[in-house]
């Protein structure tokens, strides 16, 4: 059960960076719902959230971030439409 615990924590932990990295790109509300969605134990729910969000506000995410989404999604077993849909949202690092 420890390490149950200890997992949840690790993927909140990584959802809450992810919220900050992109926080900028969000309205405050959603910001702060998929905060509170955290605090509630609703990983799966923020995280699906987050990136319903992030398309609808056209943001940016670098290759990094979307690591850190593909790394969550997987690890909670969530659709991968959610890792899917922010694929167009990726910036390229490697533009000028």
């Amino acid at each position: 059960m420890n390490s149950d615990a200890s997992r949840f924590d690790d993927i909140r932990g990584r959802v809450r960076g992810l919220l900050i990295t992109v926080a900028d790109q969000l309205p405050v509300v959603t910001a702060g719902l998929v905060d509170e969605l955290l605090d509630a134990n609703e990983q799966g729910v923020a995280v699906e959230m987050l990136s319903e969000m992030l398309v609808q506000s056209n943001a940016r995410i670098s290759p990094e971030t979307m690591a850190v989404f593909e790394d969550v999604v997987v690890a909670m077993g969530l659709n991968s439409a959610n890792v899917d849909r922010l694929r167009p949202l990726m910036i390229d690092r490697g533009a000028s």
